[in-house]
């Protein structure tokens, strides 16, 4: 068939297909139009996963979760996305937003601010992976370290061992303090999380639109499927940690996971763990247990789990809190991580003290304790 085109997309699309910029010449060229005949051959070889996104389609689900994400972010964003915040660990949830923001919002995202905070705790490959993303979407991070430090080092001479830290002092120091500096900094007025309702239990009931605290959650339908459909569907950059497997025996304690020199064999996939059958994860003859990384956070707080599992089981491990506290420690007064705050505190001294007296046993809880 012959066909007309545009000479600059179709020469584009043959580019990206390894067709040289000789055999291009060879158009013939009209006034307004290129003319070029087309022969579809079935390729030699397989197609490189680069050239199979060419043809990847989301499924219709996913496409009405884009939909429904394009409307949101119409109804609540600045066009110029002037005081928005985004507040990114650089997760392939957080990776997928920057995606979907650059193709369909490339001017709110140019006028955001992604928001990083590294703990000088972090995985290396999740360095890697934001530059990734930097590069790839032409966005770069608006970055925070701890106060005062600029390396592991210095944060264990200033602040203690991370082992040793209470961990609620540890999330305020390497979190909390500078994810509220670059609010700050930014003059917030919306903040955009990457939480989604499937990812835990304590996640269930999320608002996209949450107004008493201005935050916008527009990943919040989106499921961990529609995420790694959608991330391999448009080429979006993941952690290089996913492609992985941790083949053991005999399965290992979640609060142990995080040791040294465990009884597991650590497997190169080549490619993230959800492209592989399980077959390919569990190897020959079949783990008996097999782990893998579906998120990434601090080093000592976060091991592999078993791929059926959510990603957030392996998050915060060893710790008594689903969540880091830049959610529940930067919004408003009265409204902590999802729904409305109960005051149930016992006015009257005399009466609190009469139940403290009767109690076989009180604990204090600091701030952050009371709040999770």
């Amino acid at each position: 068939e012959s066909m007309f085109v545009s000479r600059l997309s179709f020469s584009s699309f043959l580019l990206g297909f390894g067709c040289s910029a000789d055999r291009l010449t060879n158009m013939l060229s009209v006034p307004g139009r290129t003319i070029l005949r087309i022969t579809v051959r079935a390729p030699a070889a397989a197609l490189s996963p680069q050239q199979q996104r060419y043809f990847a389609a989301l499924s219709p689900a996913l496409q009405g979760k884009v939909d429904g994400f394009k409307g949101e972010i119409e109804k609540y964003l600045p066009a110029d996305g002037k005081k928005v915040v985004f507040a990114t660990a650089w997760l392939a949830t957080d990776n997928v937003f920057v995606a979907l923001m650059h193709k369909h919002f490339p001017n709110a995202l140019s006028g955001m601010n992604l928001v990083a905070i590294d703990t000088l705790h972090l995985f290396p490959s999740t360095l890697v992976c934001a530059k990734q993303v930097e590069e790839k979407y032409g966005k770069k991070g608006l970055w925070k370290m701890p106060a005062d430090v600029t390396s592991l080092d210095e944060f264990i001479a200033q602040y203690g061992d991370c082992e040793e830290m209470d961990s609620a002092d540890f999330d305020f120091v390497s979190k909390v303090e500078p994810f509220q500096r670059a609010l700050a900094e930014c003059n917030k007025d919306i903040l955009i999380t990457g939480r989604r309702m499937d990812q835990a239990a304590q996640r269930i009931s999320l608002d996209v639109w949450e107004e008493g605290k201005r935050t916008l959650n527009p990943m919040a339908s989106f499921s961990w499927q529609d995420i790694i459909e959608y991330a391999d569907a448009e080429g979006v950059p993941v952690n290089s940690g996913h492609n992985f497997a941790y083949r053991c025996d005999a399965p290992i304690e979640a609060t142990k996971r995080h040791l040294p020199d465990l009884p597991w064999k650590k497997v190169a996939l080549g490619k993230p763990f959800w492209q592989a059958t399980e077959a390919e994860i569990k190897g020959t003859p079949p783990a008996t247990i097999t782990y893998v990384f579906k998120s990434f956070g601090d080093t000592h707080t976060t091991v592999p789990v078993e791929p059926h599992e959510s990603e957030r089981t392996g998050r915060f491990v060893r710790q008594a809190k689903t969540e880091c506290g830049i959610h529940t420690r930067t919004t408003s007064a009265g409204a902590p991580h999802g729904g409305a705050l109960q005051d149930l505190f016992v006015k009257d001294a005399a009466k609190a003290a009469a139940l403290k007296s009767a109690c076989v046993k009180t604990i204090d809880l600091n701030e952050r304790q009371a709040c999770d």
